[in-house]
């Protein structure tokens, strides 16, 4: 179908700016989140061998210096996500649910900065030089190992790996999980929101474009000890802006000999898919949904709808364009550039995907 000669165009050339260090940077179907916490982030579930099978959709940016792998590169993931003596955990669950979620031409990568045990201040880059100090002082030392595995600073580890992140790919959001070690810390929320801050400028990144996903603790109906510090954890999705508190309601806690604050392996499942359900209705709402794609048109002049979601008689856009044949579901749709219909804007867009970038121009004019 060819466009009407009178038709005039205008298009927008500001995407054309975007530099590689914007989120269509690379390679914008690879989806990565920076992960960090305590030991229920870094995963306490014992290792089974279906979670050794990798998925070629799911990577694990590798943040700490062990199994043989470069830090800085991407691997199928496979537990020890985190740091060596990592278990299965939230992240582990999270990237699964994901990938068996979004579409084939997706991958999703974690990068995975935790340590149990550990105050927020050690992921404070004002606070983390001292608070280290501190620890040695009084020979809690255990950790220390872990810690030099992510290069001695986890703060300075997560920036570089979301430097890298945003290089490759797309920083689509942070998973975090802690607090067990500062339940006495009344500042606990704002501190936190400070290391949150700290990461968005430090990265370059826009706040409204990056979720802050925090879990609750191990709830008290579930035998945790520290349930009742969940008002506390609520506060902290609360400050920020972007934040989404996960629930815990409902996932099992294991019961240990000096204290329960761990998940069961179907704790981890229920909350690792929760975090993921939360992040994939973010990712929906934040993309056109799929009655927006109006019809999708290939470098000659013929166009096509996306599916029988729209036809010719409901098209919005009928000033526009004259008539659309409608391809039903399930065929092999042509690529090329697609127009889009913003229902929210009122706005038609011509979306165009070259070299891994997607440019979105307003289309104007009059019949």
């Amino acid at each position: 179908m060819a466009m009407r000669p009178a038709h005039t165009f205008a298009f927008c050339t500001a995407f054309a700016l975007l530099s590689v260090s914007s989120v269509y940077a690379q390679d914008k179907n690879l989806h990565i989140y920076l992960a960090f916490g305590q030991s229920n982030m870094s995963g306490q579930a014992t290792v089974t061998d279906a979670d050794r099978i990798p998925d070629q959709r799911f990577l694990v940016l590798r943040a700490a210096n062990h199994s043989n792998q470069k830090v800085g590169e991407f691997y199928p993931a496979a537990p020890p996500m985190g740091h060596s003596a990592s278990k299965v955990g939230i992240a582990d669950i999270f990237g699964r649910t994901m990938v068996a979620n979004l579409p084939d031409s997706i991958t999703v990568a974690v990068a995975n900065i935790a340590i149990g045990g550990q105050s927020i201040d050690l992921f404070d880059k004002d606070r983390n030089t001292a608070y280290v100090q501190n620890a040695k002082a009084k020979n809690d030392t255990w950790w220390i190992q872990y810690l030099n595995e992510y290069g001695g600073d986890v703060y300075k580890r997560i920036i570089e790996m979301g430097e890298i992140a945003k290089q490759k790919g797309v920083i689509k959001g942070l998973l975090f999980h802690q607090g067990e070690a500062d339940y006495q810390m009344s500042d606990w929320p704002s501190r936190v929101k400070k290391v949150y801050d700290d990461i968005i400028a430090d990265l370059g990144l826009d706040p409204t474009k990056v979720p802050f996903l925090v879990g609750e603790l191990a709830t008290t109906a579930a035998g945790g000890d520290l349930g009742w510090r969940n008002t506390a954890v609520a506060e902290v999705a609360d400050l920020i802006p972007n934040g989404h508190l996960i629930s815990a309601e409902g996932c099992p806690a294991l019961k240990e000999p000096n204290y329960t604050l761990h998940f069961t392996r179907e704790g981890y499942e229920t909350f690792g898919k929760r975090y993921a359900e939360k992040m994939l209705e973010l990712l929906n709402a934040a993309e056109p949904a799929p009655d927006t794609v109006l019809a999708d048109s290939v470098v000659s002049d013929s166009v096509v709808a996306d599916s029988g979601l729209v036809t010719q008689d409901s098209l919005p856009i009928d000033p526009i364009i004259d008539a659309i044949p409608v391809v039903r579901s399930g065929t092999v749709q042509p690529r090329g550039p697609r127009l889009v219909f913003d229902r929210k804007k009122q706005k038609v867009y011509l979306r165009v995907e070259k070299a891994g970038a997607v440019r979105m121009y307003e289309v104007t004019g009059s019949r």
